[in-house]
C-alpha cells in the first residue's frame, strides 16, 4: 500500500510554488500546511496552489504544533534561517532545503547537527545534480569510463536587481553565496572535497545601484585534495533577462561540454579516434529531485544529497568569499 506523505511548505515565493506544483503531482502526498511571512500571504497561497486544500499559517512552529506532518519545505532566503529545521528535526520530521541552506557555516552546523542527531531524511534542493546530462557523467566518472577528473571550467552570468533582500550582502550573502554556489556545488560532486581555495570579487556595475552591497562580478581557483582543479566565474553584468549556466569537465579519457545540467556534448577521448555523443533532454530536474526526496521518504530509494552536502558547499563559498575579502589569501578548505 502506498504510503501517504503529508507535506508543509515554508517560504512562498517562486520555489515554494513549484515544489508545490511537483508534490501534488505525486499519488499520496498532500500539501497538509503552508506558512508565510503573514496569514494573508498564506492564504492566497494555499487558494492559488492547493485549492483550498492546506492550512495557512503565518508562524512556523505553530505550523508544526497544530499539524502532523511526514515532512517540511523549507523555502527561505538565507537571512531567514532561524531554527526551522532544528524545531523540524526535534519532531521527526524530515526536511528538504533550498540553498544555500544557511546565511554562514556556523548556523549550517547546528543545522546539519540537528537533522543527523534526528536521524531524519534530508534533502538540499541542487537540482542541477538530477540533469540527465550531469547524472550520466557521474556515472562515467564512478564506473572509470571518464578516467581522472582532472579540471572543471564553470561560468554563471545575468544581469539583474533582484529582491532588496538579494543585493544585500549582510541577507543574501552575494552572488557567489546565492546563486552560483549551485555552480560550486557541482565542481565538488565531480572532483570530490576541496584543498586550497582563492577567489576574487569586485562590484563593477552597481555601483549608484541602491542597497546594491555585493558582488558582480567574481573568480576563484579551486585545488581539490584529488589533484584535480576548477576555476569558477560570475557575473552580473552580462545580458538582461538572460541566465546562463555552463561548464567543462575535462577528465582523462573523455570532455563534456554542458550548456546546461541536461544539455551536454561527450567527446570521448580514451580510443584511437575520439567520439562524440550529444545530451539534449527536457527532464524537468525540479519534478525528478521531488520525487527522489519522497522515494526517500517512503523508503523505496535513497536518501540523496542530505544536509551535509549542503553544508560542504556552503563552506566552500564561505572560503571564497573570505578570500576575496583578504585579496585573493590562499583558503584551506576544512571540513
Amino acid at each position: 500500500m502506498l504510503k501517504s506523505i503529508r507535506v508543509g511548505i515554508a517560504g512562498l515565493g517562486m520555489m515554494g510554488q513549484k515544489h508545490a506544483r511537483n508534490l501534488l503531482s505525486i499519488p499520496g502526498v498532500e500539501v497538509t500546511a503552508v506558512c508565510g511571512t503573514t496569514l494573508e500571504k498564506a492564504e492566497a497561497f494555499r487558494e492559488a496552489h492547493t485549492g483550498g486544500a492546506a492550512k495557512a499559517y503565518e508562524d512556523f512552529n505553530t505550523m508544526l504544533e497544530k499539524e502532523t506532518l511526514d515532512a517540511v519545505y523549507i523555502c527561505l532566503p538565507p537571512y531567514a534561517h532561524q531554527g526551522q529545521v532544528e524545531a523540524a528535526a526535534s519532531k521527526s520530521i524530515a526536511v528538504f532545503l533550498e540553498k544555500p541552506i544557511a546565511l554562514n557555516t556556523e548556523i549550517a552546523e547546528r543545522m546539519t547537527a540537528a537533522v543527523e542527531g534526528a536521524g531524519v531524511v534530508s534533502q538540499v534542493g541542487y537540482h542541477n545534480r538530477f540533469g540527465a546530462a550531469v547524472k550520466e557523467l557521474k556515472r562515467l566518472i564512478e564506473d572509470g569510463t571518464a578516467g581522472i577528473p582532472t579540471l572543471f571550467d564553470g561560468r554563471y552570468d545575468c544581469n539583474s536587481l533582484h529582491s532588496s533582500w538579494w543585493s544585500d550582502r549582510n541577507l543574501s550573502g552575494g552572488q557567489v553565496f546565492e546563486q552560483v554556489i549551485h555552480t560550486y556545488d557541482l565542481a565538488m560532486y565531480f572532483l570530490g572535497t576541496p584543498d586550497k581555495i582563492s577567489g576574487f570579487t569586485a562590484n563593477l556595475n552597481h555601483r549608484e545601484a541602491v542597497g546594491y552591497t555585493v558582488e558582480d562580478t567574481s573568480a576563484a581557483v579551486i585545488r581539490f585534495r584529488s589533484g584535480a582543479m576548477a576555476s569558477i566565474t560570475a557575473s552580473n553584468c552580462a545580458v538582461p533577462g538572460e541566465w546562463n549556466c555552463s561548464f567543462t569537465v575535462i577528465c582523462s579519457k573523455l570532455t563534456a561540454y554542458f550548456t546546461s545540467a541536461n544539455d551536454a556534448e561527450f567527446v570521448f577521448t580514451g580510443g584511437s579516434e575520439n567520439a562524440r555523443q550529444t545530451f539534449a533532454s527536457e527532464l524537468d530536474v525540479y519534478e525528478d529531485e521531488t520525487v527522489a526526496f519522497i522515494a526517500a521518504l517512503r523508503g523505496e530509494g535513497p536518501e540523496v544529497c542530505p544536509i551535509r552536502e549542503g553544508l560542504r558547499s556552503l563552506r566552500l563559498v564561505e572560503n571564497v568569499m573570505q578570500s576575496a575579502d583578504d585579496d585573493g589569501r590562499q583558503i584551506a578548505y576544512v571540513e
